[in-house]
């Protein structure tokens, strides 16, 4: 059964609040400050109208005592106004502080599966501006909507029972008309306020992945192709924008439209009965007074609208399944009953040996060795279902994989750009558990090893790292927190940057942040190595991460490498095949499948290999 808009703002609120407990003591009290506030306003309207009534009948005005009641009035309402405000944004950004903490926790399980390419622009655009729009319903919603009740409420009896009873009728249906039209059109506002949201979204996700991957974009002269899919993008955005306006600027004159009608009303009752000049001016001054509780609700209701659209967008995100799970988590009838209860942090197995250790698979020694990684049957199809400019059903990005890769040696996965080769070194980590098959670390299936445990094992470096607002020290120690200064410098020397650490002004406190200068894309890859280094993962998986060292300074960080990690299995996505010596293994990828695998320098001297034919390029 389809939800209704009705339904699914009531259950969007409804989640909303749950995330408020504890929070509904300054919640009530900005609303009272509200009220109590409007009430004042509406008291300041009715003393100078009292006061102006008098002075036309000629009856006396004591300036004075009308100037401290004002004031006293005017402070009061001020006092309560800032009240309401430091209240509302109170519980505002400290319910947002919950849901920004709730949107990173519920992240950390679908990491780092959500967290890529377009999907990665997608999250960063609901962290920052889906979050901040829901500030409107934590601060600006419960007491507007309140107030708007209660203020017209308490206002119209006092007219009608102090004043006249006629002119309080008189204006009833014109404030139930300011009231109902916002709710009467909530279900158009909704939609097109989803709509927009729907559309920032994709506005952010299409620039994220275009300067994710602009290298590429403008290598394979897409240029303009991606900048006309961006226009039309932006284009929807702004339809839907201006769809939303139309709606509310409706609304909003319709509800103008009835406070003049009151207005007019009330002058027109007021001369067709005997409700008097006093009578008459007083309720127009309630009925001038009511129009910002009642315009309240119209006003909230249009951010409202928004933040609701940008709460489903997080709701969705926080609630999202995360891509793998660990075996405790998989329902039985998919999972392994096999106890893992104590994974070895390092260690060779019987498929290890098949897979060429030479030492007859002393696990034992786990710090000379590393295991073999085998696919078997691996078919992998990413959860897009189409692509977002054909239409048409994407390929998969890995169909029926066997691969062998020889445990404690440095491998090689080669082929063109979007061949499958990251998607194949990406499934031994689990950022994806592929459709069929199987992929195995040693003699365990991945999938039968809790998650902390398989990416303590296995460390990946990809080409585009990521660079912490911190000190150098810390960016380094991210995988391994107590590591010392001597370790961090330890591997920083492994890879050729101990000289340049110690240069920098503050040594290994040197504060570094994303976009420094003094970092080069090179050394920033660098950096990531030794981040992975610290951690000492029995298998190291390298996507491209020496693309942007000069030949020379690759060579010296490769042999630093073998060095530093005898035994140990180290696997590298590149596309650079003169790189690769002759004695690697080497599996070649075309179009999602494996091609050819072997020693390098077996499968060059074949005539017409896909390696050979890589190599000509």
């Amino acid at each position: 059964m389809t939800e209704t808009p009705q339904e699914s703002r009531v259950d969007t609120v409804r989640w909303l609040v749950s995330r408020t407990r504890g929070l509904l003591t300054p919640l009530v009290a900005s609303a009272l400050a509200r009220i109590v506030s409007q009430l004042l306003g509406i008291a300041l309207y009715a003393v100078m109208a009292s006061a102006l009534v008098r002075m036309a009948g000629s009856g006396e005005v004591r300036a004075g005592v009308l100037a401290v009641v004002l004031i006293v009035l005017a402070l009061l309402k001020a006092a309560l106004r800032y009240a309401e405000h430091y209240a509302g944004h109170w519980v505002a950004f400290t319910a947002l502080q919950r849901l920004r903490e709730l949107f990173v926790s519920a992240l950390i399980p679908q990491a780092p599966a959500a967290t890529r390419g377009r999907a990665g622009a997608a999250l960063t655009a609901t962290a920052t501006r889906d979050i901040d729009r829901i500030e409107v319903f934590f601060a600006h919603t419960f007491p507007p909507a309140v107030s708007a009740l209660v203020v017209p409420t308490i206002a119209l009896v006092w007219l009608g029972t102090a004043v006249t009873p006629g002119l309080s009728l008189v204006l009833v249906p014109f404030a139930l008309a300011a009231l109902l039209l916002p709710l009467v059109s909530a279900g158009t506002v909704w939609r097109a306020a989803r709509s927009v949201a729907a559309g920032r979204a994709a506005v952010a996700a299409h620039l994220g992945d275009d300067i994710h991957g602009v290298r590429d974009v403008l290598q394979l002269g897409a240029q303009d192709r991606r900048l006309a899919s961006l226009a039309e993008v932006d284009d929807r955005l702004v339809r839907a924008r201006s769809a939303s306006g139309l709606v509310q600027g409706g609304r909003t004159g319709a509800i103008a439209l009835v406070h003049a009608g009151a207005l007019i009303a009330v002058l027109v009752v007021a001369e067709r009965t005997d409700a008097g000049l006093a009578g008459a001016v007083l309720a127009l001054a309630v009925a001038v007074g009511l129009r910002g509780p009642l315009s309240g609700v119209d006003s909230f209701m249009a951010g409202l609208d928004a933040a609701l659209a940008s709460a489903q967008r997080l709701r969705a995100i926080v609630e999202a399944p995360p891509a793998v799970t660990d075996p405790e988590a998989v329902p039985a009838s998919r999972g392994s009953s096999t106890d893992l209860g104590a994974v070895p942090a390092f260690g060779l197995s019987s498929t290890d040996a098949e897979f060429g250790a030479d030492d007859a698979a002393d696990s034992r020694t786990p710090e000379r060795h590393g295991p073999g990684v085998r696919l078997r049957g691996v078919t992998l199809t990413y959860p897009a279902h189409a692509d977002a400019d054909s239409g048409e059903p994407v390929r998969p990005a890995l169909a029926d994989a066997d691969v062998d890769l020889p445990a404690g040696e440095w491998s090689s996965l080669v082929g063109v750009s979007g061949s499958g080769k990251s998607t194949l070194a990406s499934l031994l980590l689990r950022v994806h558990d592929p459709d069929e098959g199987e992929v195995r670390l040693g003699d365990r299936r991945v999938q039968d090893l809790r998650l902390d445990d398989l990416r303590g094992r296995v460390a990946l470096v990809d080409q585009r790292p990521t660079l912490l607002i911190d000190s150098l020290r810390e960016n380094i120690r991210l995988a391994r927190p107590e590591a010392s200064d001597a370790q961090v410098l330890d591997v920083l020397r492994v890879v050729g940057l101990e000289e340049w650490a110690t240069g920098l002004s503050g040594g290994l406190d040197a504060p570094l942040r994303a976009g420094r200068t003094e970092v080069s894309g090179g050394q920033l890859q660098r950096l990531a190595l030794a981040r992975a280094l610290l951690a000492e993962p029995e298998v190291l998986v390298l996507d491209e991460a020496l693309s942007q060292l000069d030949e020379q300074t690759a060579q010296e960080v490769r042999r630093a490498l073998e060095r530093r990690r005898p035994g140990r299995t180290t696997i590298e996505v590149t596309h650079r095949v003169d790189r690769i010596p002759a004695d690697a293994y080497v599996v070649v990828v075309d179009a999602g499948r494996v091609v050819e695998q072997g020693r390098a320098g077996g499968l060059l001297e074949t005539p017409g290999s896909a390696l050979s034919r890589l190599a000509a390029r």
